[in-house]
Formats: C-alpha cells, structure tokens, sequence
C-alpha cells in the first residue's frame, strides 16, 4: 500500500488572509491507486482530480496535532471528543474544503480511511471511499515534505509562518527522552507542548514506574474519560497485577507452544486461525466450550472494577488467568476467551490489557473470542440460508453462550446469511 501527495501552486485571488494567499495549491492525494482527493463540482457540472486550498493550513494542522496523529489509538467501540479533529483531514481546511482522510495508528502502519461525503455550504462532492494500510514511515515522509515545502515557501514571512516554523522546530528538536514523554502524552490525548506542569509530572512518574508492557494501552485507554490524575489507574495496575501475580493457573505454556502460528498479517485473520486451531488441540469440534477454574485447561480468574470503561481486564505475564470486570455471563465468558486469545498468540513478554481499543492485539483477542466461542464453520452448518430470522439467532446465541451481537458478528463477517429483519 502507498500513498502519494502531488501539489502545484496556483494563484490566490486576492484576499486579507496572507497564509491562504502565500500557500494556494491545488493538492492531489492518491492512496493505493485511489485518489482521495476526487471531486464531482456541481457548479461546473465537471469532475477533478484536486482541490484547491491553502497548504499553509494543512501544515500547521499537520504540525498541531503532529504527536496525536503517530501515537493517539482509536476506540473501537465510541469516536472520542476531540479525536475527529486531530485525525481528519477534513478538519485542517479552516473554511476551505478539504477530504474526510483520516489517519490512525497502529502498531507497524497507518490506518488510511476516507469516505464519500458533501461538505456543508459547499457545491463539491468528494467522491471515492475506501480504507488502506500504509507504512507509517512512507506517511510520514509525506507529511514532512509538505510541511517542509510550505515552510520554505513562508521563510522569512514573520507573519504566516511564525507558528508553524517554530512548532515544527520544536518537534525535529526533541531528544530520546522527550520523545518518550510526546508519546505518553499523545496516547493521553494531549498536545505535548502545551501539557499543565502537574499532569507532564504524573506522565513522567506513570511511564517510569508502569509495566513497560501496559503502559501503552493503560494510558491509551484514560484517554477521553475527563481525568484530573493518573492515581487511580496506577493504583488499579498495581492492585491487579499484584492478585495476578497470586493466582495459581494450570500451565498453558506447552499448550501454545504446540499451535501453529499464522503467518497472515490481518490482525482479525491471526485470531480466527489460532482458535480454529486451540479447538482442533483442545478436541472440540461444534460444541459448546466451557471454562474451568480448575484442570489442565483451567483459566482462573477474579472480578476487578476497572478505572476506566474502556478497560475490560487484565491478563497474567505468564497464563490466561486474567481479572475482569463484572458484567453478564455472556459478557464474562467473552472475555475469558478473548483473554486465553491473547495469552495463546502472544509475541511479547508480560501482562496484557483487554480494553476496547482499535489496536492490532485487541483486535485479534476479540476475533480469536468470536471464532472459539460460535465457529463459522459450525454456525454456517446451522444456519443453512441466506435470511435467517432473529429468535434463530437468538437461540444460536444462547447454545454457543455468547450474545447476539457476537453470533451476528460471524455471519457478516464470514459471509453465513443475513438477519432477516421483521
């Protein structure tokens, strides 16, 4: 996957926004062979590859949010406040009509998605749609070029180009350590340079003594909740990873040492092949699976309170024994599976956070729980149409011990019929 940002400078008319009129361009942006930046204009009644805007605003947008771009995680569940605005293209415009891109990441590339859409008040239409994965240095490259190219083009204009080229000095400046500190608090959804001196201490404190392997996803997962300390979360840490540390599991180790490991690179594939796998070990074939606290497939576990809805459990450095948090028992046994998921296709040392995060490893844990508690295979044996009405989804639901959701979850997803809505 690729991504390829064109631009010619063209000629502002005249106007009392000197940024806009230094930096007017008409931009091309193609990702994966799809040109983000095609538009149908009603006006003309003509179509274009480009819009014409100001780059000096997507530069200083880029520069603004430059840390939460690479380091902010998406929830999976609920858009946080705020995060629209430092992750969409559409919101570096400032009156100027841009494409809704948005940038997200996760752990090796970009998550690229852009949609068809009209912008209020507006005549054009940006018309193409899609999602990409990018390396997050190619997008990087390409994002530095543009700011450094509309930096060039305001050098020595004090009055445009003061804000963007000292933010952007500032951000090619940091050292080792600081860059560890923009990253903690790009996770906490905050603008390093202009974080209060009692949070940037917490920060500090909260990445040194945290578990090198949760950091990331603990703090990654207050972000949005409105706090005023990370006290609570680190004492949660703590706590939960001390009543782990006591909890004497059976010894998964040789278990997951047998399973084969897939080789694709879906994060959502990965978890489906290693559960049909776990199942195939484990002897089960179309049945219910049921948990034990006790045996050789035992997953102990215990009831927590999270600090956060966002954060659903913790899973132990060294077995599937994992707090959760207290919820129904479809809930729960959903993430004892999502937990055994995320022990069993393990690639790093150390505990786990099971959270609703839009990251490879959470996204594999939950497909990993969907795919071990109601197999396709087995549910495409049982449903056996394209329409299925809803009190046989329910009654599926209620055999494998999973919700409705997760039961519908499998049919889009691997393509076993549709609810028929009645």
């Amino acid at each position: 996957m690729s991504i390829r940002m064109t631009f010619d400078w063209v000629e502002a008319p005249p106007s009392a926004d000197a940024l806009a009129q230094s930096t007017m361009a008409a931009l091309t942006i193609e990702v994966d062979g799809s040109v983000v930046t095609s538009v149908l204009d009603r006006r003309s009644r003509s179509c274009r590859d480009h819009v014409v805007t100001p780059l000096g605003y997507v530069a200083e947008w880029l520069v603004g949010n430059w840390w939460r771009l690479f380091h902010e995680v998406e929830d999976a569940r609920t858009p946080r406040p705020g995060f629209a605005e430092a992750h969409d293209l559409a919101f570096a415009g400032e009156g100027y009509v841009l494409p809704s891109l948005t940038m997200v990441p996760t752990p090796q590339r970009m998550r690229l998605r852009w949609r068809r859409h009209q912008p209020s008040h507006s005549t054009i239409e940006f018309t193409e749609q899609g999602e990409a994965l990018v390396d997050r240095h190619e997008l990087e490259d390409a994002l530095r070029s543009l700011v450094e190219v509309v930096r060039g083009r305001l050098a020595g204009d004090e009055l445009t180009g003061e804000f963007l080229c000292s933010e952007w000095s500032a951000i090619q400046a940091v050292d080792e350590d600081e860059r560890a500190f923009c990253r903690a608090a790009a996770l906490l959804g905050q603008d390093p340079f202009a974080v209060r001196q009692p949070l940037a201490e917490q920060l500090i404190d909260f990445w040194h003594r945290a578990e090198p392997a949760i950091r990331d996803d603990a703090l990654a997962s207050a972000n949005g909740i409105g706090f005023t300390s990370l006290a609570p979360l680190a004492g949660w840490l703590k706590e939960v990873l001390h009543s782990l540390a006591g909890t004497r599991g059976s010894n998964w180790s040789d278990f997951r040492a047998a399973l084969p490991m897939s080789t694709v690179r879906e994060p959502y594939r990965r978890g489906y092949d290693l559960a049909r796998a776990a199942r195939g070990q484990l002897g089960q074939r179309s049945e219910r699976y049921e948990f034990s606290t006790t045996g050789p497939q035992a997953v102990a576990n215990v009831t927590t309170r999270p600090p956060t809805s966002t954060i659903q459990g913790m899973v132990a450095a060294d077995s599937p024994a994992c707090a959760l948090a207290d919820g129904r028992e479809t809930s729960r046994r959903f993430l004892l599976a999502r937990a055994l998921g995320d022990y069993l296709g393990r690639t790093e040392q150390g505990p786990a956070i099971l959270s609703g995060l839009a990251t490879d490893r959470q996204a594999q844990s939950r497909a990993f729980a969907a795919e071990f508690l109601a197999p396709a295979d087995s549910l495409r044996q049982r449903l056996g149409s394209e329409q299925i009405p809803p009190d046989i989804v329910d009654d599926l639901a209620l055999e494998y011990g999973v919700s409705s959701y997760v039961v519908r979850h499998q049919m889009d997803n691997h393509n076993l019929g549709q609810v028929a809505e009645w």
